[in-house]
């Protein structure tokens, strides 16, 4: 059921990206969060329950991490890189450390203060929305230390929503601090460790209660005092509000849903080719932007290559991810 959760989350940033919005809210902000609360519970579950105690337990989880990350991201930053030589689409420029930062992807969420941008017209990195992936690489550097100390938990997440907040209510940046960098998103990530360990250990789900709570009654508190005037404000509240039941519904499920692995794997690829789509739909001007055929043709050729990503790289990588985390848990 995951997968279908992940992929149809990854529709959603597609979309959000031709510029459909519900409501006037941004719906790929909303899946980005739940996308930082899947990536903490993922986190948790390899550092407490794959990844054996050991000398090499953080070395194998950053490896385990990088396997995950990079190949496919590769990929697809490959096949942009190749239609935009061919096309000249967005008059690309390739300096060196503007290139490597769009290979490594970590400073992708500092563009702000970082210039790595490759395309000139429109000013957009080599994969614009892997931003939100350099802040992810980030949770995943700090998180194991986060989860080897418990008791760290609940003040670095309390923190955390402090910063958010002070986002929120504009003090600081809005969308800066409230949205892209860790300080103030790292208590989402949390968030999602909680929910999975309150998963594993059977338990009544106390503190994401307590949680769910303070979310509700931060949005109902910002609702009424009309302070939704900030950029992301709303969406990244919904998001968390939203999250925090879909995640518990989605653990305690009994309903299996055929090709969910097929869809957790697409999920990624979708998120990541889409606007190397967008871009060929653009520069080939044979379908106009915003009608049925228009997204048709979109869907189908990004899920055709999200498709050849996960048969032609994914796939093989995952075999050398689990002989890799066999051979730690066989030492």
């Amino acid at each position: 059921m995951t997968g279908y959760i992940r992929l149809i989350l990854a529709i959603l940033v597609l979309l959000s990206h031709t510029g459909i919005t519900i409501n006037g809210l941004n719906p790929g902000v909303i899946a980005v969060i739940i996308f930082y609360m899947l990536a903490g519970g993922v986190v948790t579950h390899l550092w407490h329950d794959i990844i054996p105690q050991g000398k090499g337990k953080l070395r194998a989880f950053y490896i385990d991490r990088i396997l995950r990350i990079f190949p496919l991201y590769l990929y697809v930053a490959g096949l942009t890189v190749i239609f935009i030589l061919i096309t000249g689409y967005g008059d690309p420029h390739f300096q060196p450390l503007i290139t490597l930062s769009n290979i490594v992807i970590i400073p992708l969420n500092y563009y702000m203060f970082i210039d790595n941008t490759i395309l000139s017209s429109p000013p957009w990195r080599l994969i614009p929305q892997a931003w939100s992936l350099g802040t992810e690489l980030q949770a995943y550097l700090l998180l194991p230390f986060i989860l080897m100390y418990k008791k760290a938990i609940l003040p670095i997440l309390a923190i955390s929503f402090m910063l958010y907040t002070a986002a929120n209510l504009n003090v600081i940046h809005t969308d800066y601090y409230g949205y892209r960098l860790l300080p103030g998103i790292l208590f989402i990530f949390l968030i999602g460790g909680i929910l999975k360990q309150e998963q594993k250990k059977a338990t009544r789900p106390i503190r994401s209660n307590w949680l769910f709570l303070i979310a509700v009654t931060n949005y109902l508190i910002f609702h009424y005092a009309s302070l939704f005037q900030h950029v992301y404000t709303q969406e990244t509240l919904i998001g968390i509000i939203i999250g925090i039941p879909l995640l518990r519904l989605t653990s305690t499920s009994s309903i299996r849903l055929r090709y969910n692995k097929v869809a957790a794997s697409l999920s990624y690829g979708v998120f990541l080719s889409h606007f190397l789509v967008i871009w060929f739909l653009d520069y080939s001007g044979s379908i106009e932007k915003g009608t049925l055929e228009y997204y048709i043709a979109l869907m189908i050729l990004t899920l055709v290559i999200a498709y050849s990503g996960i048969k032609l790289i994914e796939e093989r990588v995952n075999i050398i991810r689990m002989r890799h985390t066999s051979s730690i848990i066989n030492k």
